[in-house]
């Protein structure tokens, strides 16, 4: 078998990666299997055949996953994933560079200038459509940080630039 898809998925209020994700998807919508609540079940024991997925936070996951599906299935009826990815960045595979935003939701009122700022799908309304959230990590941009300076209350926060300076030395 060839290698598995990595998608970076928000549980709780942690950013988890976990691989296989997008054969899943792939293969439940294939099926018409739409996103609802009944599919957890279906999708907690589809992401545990290449992930570890620790019972007590199995409720924390089914959420995500099912968000993270529902994500998916948009993005297939826009055409695709959104956003300009690159699978490196100098060389170094993105998902091994720790650059990406951090939104403190209590500063977050929803305003949604982020949203409408980034062109490459790296925040989303929550659910209850009151804030925002991060669910493409890894679209954004690499040393790209000007949603930050959009968001009025300082919600959106980047790690130093030092971060970029010690991957491109660890090459």
């Amino acid at each position: 078998m060839g290698t598995l898809s990595y998608r970076q998925v928000r549980v709780g209020s942690h950013l988890v990666g976990l691989v296989g994700l997008e054969e899943l998807f792939s293969q439940l919508k294939d099926a018409g299997r739409p996103a609802e609540a009944a599919l957890v079940p279906e999708l907690l024991a589809g992401a545990r055949q290449h992930n570890y997925i620790p019972a007590t936070a199995e409720a924390l996951y089914g959420e995500a996953l099912l968000q993270a599906y529902r994500r998916y299935l948009s993005e297939q009826a826009a055409g695709g994933r959104t956003g300009k990815r690159s699978p490196t960045w100098r060389g170094v595979p993105r998902e091994q560079i720790p650059w990406f935003p951090t939104l403190y939701a209590d500063r977050c009122d929803g305003c949604g200038r982020c949203l409408s700022f980034c062109p490459e799908g790296v925040f989303a309304p929550t659910s209850g459509g009151d804030r925002v959230e991060v669910v493409e990590p890894l679209a954004c941009q690499v040393g790209c940080s000007a949603c930050a300076a959009v968001c009025p209350r300082g919600a959106i926060v980047f790690p130093p630039r030092t971060v970029l300076e010690a991957v491109g030395a660890g090459r």
